[in-house]
């Protein structure tokens, strides 16, 4: 089906309407049968959905607008439409960068995210010759099949596969394929990347010659917080068509782990710093918003302490059955207008925490 989104329609593949929707972001070069495999292999109660990014596949290719902003505002544009309440966000190589900025901008809804042989945040960094490589890399069959054997695969891929990779490689804009080697890739999100505060996991091939293990844990790891890191052996950069059973296997048991821990009771802690003469007006409405919070459906327990060295500071802790109650609670809260109005008495965002016993810690 065709979606509007950011301006141009974006195709997508939606399958099944059950439990915790997963959107897969597909690499420069691929299209959303990218992860027909992987998706495949997953339970067939799991949601999935794949764009064709723009300037690939069905979707509209515009004579510009391939920054990683114009991709993330595609998906995130996207997901709206769908009405995705909460969601995982998978994406491999550039839909990997593209998928750490969207999820940098903490959307509404983002559960967990899941990088497989992503670009890092840092700009890529190759010699002129390699980057003119990059440019002719889609321009014929022969020029594909080179870079499928040369760089992109560690596993021979089935006729099938390779095909496919052919296919979707030639059939790119030719604005699209330019963009990546030649801008999007230089493009630096590090600074972005370290407000991620999904839980976030990363799938690195083994032989992978271009985003390998050693590039991942240097760029990567130590700037996505929380990030844990797995690792396929034997497999090379395009994993979704190399081993996509063992990235469903880690795919599954990742949002399985998520459900069980929006089941588990969390506590929540939130710093708040009231603006110059809002102090007192803010703690005499401490009670009503305290009474209110404690009968949301979810709420275990809710308080509220004033620094003595620092009359402005407030800190609430709470305690809910679940992340999901507290979730809730917040959409609940923004849709009335409540966030709005906080913001305006606040001198800077608040400060949120949030842990279960289970976890340790989930942001």
């Amino acid at each position: 089906m065709k979606i509007a989104s950011n301006g141009i329609q974006i195709h997508v593949k939606d399958h099944n309407d059950g439990m915790l929707p997963i959107v897969f972001l597909h690499y420069w070069g691929g299209s959303s049968r990218t992860w027909d495999d992987v998706i495949a292999a997953l339970p067939a109660e799991y949601r999935t959905i794949a764009p064709d990014l723009r300037g690939w596949g069905d979707s509209d290719a515009p004579a510009a607008g391939y920054a990683l902003a114009d991709f993330a505002d595609d998906a995130e544009q996207m997901i709206a439409a769908l009405n995705l309440q909460r969601f995982v966000l998978v994406g491999h190589s550039m839909g990997g960068k593209i998928a750490q900025l969207l999820a940098s901008r903490r959307p509404q809804g983002l559960a967990g995210l899941v990088l497989v042989a992503p670009s890092p945040p840092v700009p890529l960094a190759l010699p002129p010759e390699v980057r003119a490589a990059m440019e002719g890399a889609y321009l014929s069959r022969e020029s594909v099949g080179m870079a499928i054997d040369q760089m992109l695969t560690a596993k021979t891929l089935s006729p099938k596969h390779r095909e496919q990779v052919i296919e979707d490689s030639l059939r790119g804009a030719t604005q699209a394929k330019l963009a990546w080697p030649q801008a999007t890739s230089l493009e630096d999100i590090t600074h972005d990347v370290a407000a991620i505060d999904a839980p976030t996991i990363v799938i690195a091939g083994e032989l992978d010659r271009i985003d390998g293990i050693a590039i991942l844990e240097a760029e990567l790891l130590t700037r996505v917080p929380h990030a844990v890191m797995h690792v396929l052996p034997g497999t090379g950069h395009l994993s979704p068509l190399e081993s996509p059973a063992e990235i469903a296997g880690i795919i599954r048991e990742f949002v399985d782990g998520l459900e069980r821990a929006s089941g588990e009771a969390i506590t929540v802690t939130l710093l708040m710093n009231v603006k110059e003469g809002l102090a007192e007006e803010f703690v005499s409405g401490l009670p009503a918003t305290i009474r209110e919070t404690s009968s949301s459906p979810g709420a275990r327990s809710v308080r509220a302490f004033r620094s003595a060295e620092n009359t402005h500071t407030i800190l609430f802790v709470e305690e809910w059955e679940s992340e999901e109650a507290f979730r809730k609670y917040i959409a609940w809260r923004t849709e009335r207008g409540d966030m709005e109005r906080l913001g305006q008495m606040l001198s800077q965002p608040p400060e949120i925490a949030t842990w279960s016993t289970a976890t340790q810690a989930l942001s």
